[in-house]
């Protein structure tokens, strides 16, 4: 099956998956991401502002402030990703891909990122990850050298993902299951 088929087929079955079976499937995931020694030692943390599709990072979000982690979140500026820092009183607006960004852009260094929690539409538990399909993940971690981990809801672990030359690899897949 081709990327666009599958993307297609991912993003209705994660639509479809709502619920009380979602809702434990998504604390599971945040209880074993805040087990890992990963996020234990990391100061600064990346993760996506959620769309309503996707595994809900607003308690990730707060669990890091809570902890005295920094965090930073993707933006679109000039067809590139960079990571902006945010705090409680960061402005949002709705970005390039339809997805809230703060109104700032001051770039944060990719260098001082312990830990990018990784979007997906699908992933296997080797590691292999499919995108939304515009690449910025694949070229952000091509050059990063930190942790990277992705947890995955019910529908997005797979057992097999079409993978290509520039795909990248997550560190660690957790699964709530």
């Amino acid at each position: 099956m081709k990327k666009t088929e599958l993307r297609q087929i991912q993003k209705q079955r994660l639509q479809a998956y709502v619920g009380s079976d979602r809702e434990a499937d998504e604390l599971a995931l945040r209880q074993q991401l805040f087990a890992t020694t990963q996020w234990a030692e990391a100061e600064v943390v990346a993760v996506v502002l959620s769309t309503p599709m996707e595994l809900n990072t607003t308690p990730i979000i707060a669990a890091a402030w809570a902890s005295g982690k920094q965090v930073v979140v993707p933006k679109i500026v000039a067809k590139q990703m960079r990571f902006v820092a945010i705090s409680p009183q960061t402005e949002f607006a709705t970005g390039a891909l339809n997805i809230q960004e703060p109104l700032h852009d001051e770039a944060f260094s990719s260098k001082q990122i312990d830990l990018v929690i990784v979007p997906g539409l699908a992933y296997t538990l080797s590691g292999q990850r499919l995108g939304f399909g515009a690449g910025y993940y694949d070229r952000f971690l091509s050059d990063y050298q930190g942790h990277t981990v992705a947890l995955a809801l019910q529908p997005q672990l797979l057992a097999t993902l079409p993978i290509e030359p520039h795909d990248q690899l997550v560190e660690q897949v957790l699964t709530g299951f």
